[in-house]
């Protein structure tokens, strides 16, 4: 799956020259939470999202916060956050894009490292699409379960195939019990996260009906009993 099949095509942008109450109705009546910022030639200049009307003078001062450790370049540069009333002004200037062949995972990956809910999709420098957090979960939402052979045996295969490729489990290590669908999970991994994402990863393979997850921590069972007192 590439930005192209994802994105959303009818994308509302906004003018810098464009005042914020302008752009905070704008985002109520679409019901969206960020609005790109293109100039006169519909070249993308930045992005004006929730995030950067949360400390606004309409807000009152506590919404303002203090600013006594700041330096003087920070406390000039909040004040125009907080008090300009041009989009331009207030919003974050150069915004992170992707091209329209990017593939989702890369998206998500951007959205999750920089804490972002939208990414504008752009082609020879015009924006094409946007993508968010929503279409991410649409595309989750429709995905449908990955298809495997039939049987116990080829189960068992699936499930240590998934075990060694997502998380470099030894098949040398991990037995793996199949009856029925079934799966029982026997061996030793290195911690209880470990653990558990190994039930995660055999729960996803198509086929199995539940799964015992019967693996032991290291660290546990190296544990010594302590010897009854006389």
């Amino acid at each position: 799956m590439r930005a192209a099949d994802i994105m959303t095509r009818t994308v509302i942008t906004i003018s810098p020259d464009h005042s914020v109450r302008h752009a905070a109705r704008l985002m109520l009546d679409n019901h969206i939470s960020g609005l790109p910022v293109c100039d006169d030639e519909g070249v993308l200049v930045g992005m004006l999202s929730e995030g950067d009307l949360l400390r606004r003078s309409e807000l009152g001062s506590t919404a303002l916060g203090k600013m006594e450790t700041s330096s003087p370049t920070q406390v000039a540069e909040a004040y125009i956050k907080g008090h300009g009333w041009r989009v331009g002004d207030v919003m974050t200037q150069g915004s992170l894009t992707v091209g329209t062949d990017a593939p989702v995972g890369h998206i998500a990956e951007l959205m999750a490292k920089r804490a972002i809910k939208r990414v504008p999709v752009i082609r020879d420098g015009r924006i094409v699409g946007i993508v968010s957090r929503r279409d991410i979960l649409e595309l989750i939402a429709a995905a449908e379960p990955e298809r495997s052979a039939g049987g116990d045996e080829a189960i068992k295969c699936a499930v240590l195939a998934r075990l060694a490729s997502d998380l470099g489990l030894d098949r040398n290590v991990i037995e793996v019990r199949v009856d029925r669908g079934v799966v029982t999970l026997c061996g030793t991994v290195e911690s209880g996260v470990k653990r558990l994402a190994a039930r995660v990863a055999a729960e996803a393979v198509d086929g199995v009906g539940c799964v015992r997850n019967e693996l032991r921590v290291a660290h546990e069972t190296e544990r010594v009993p302590l010897k009854p007192k006389p």
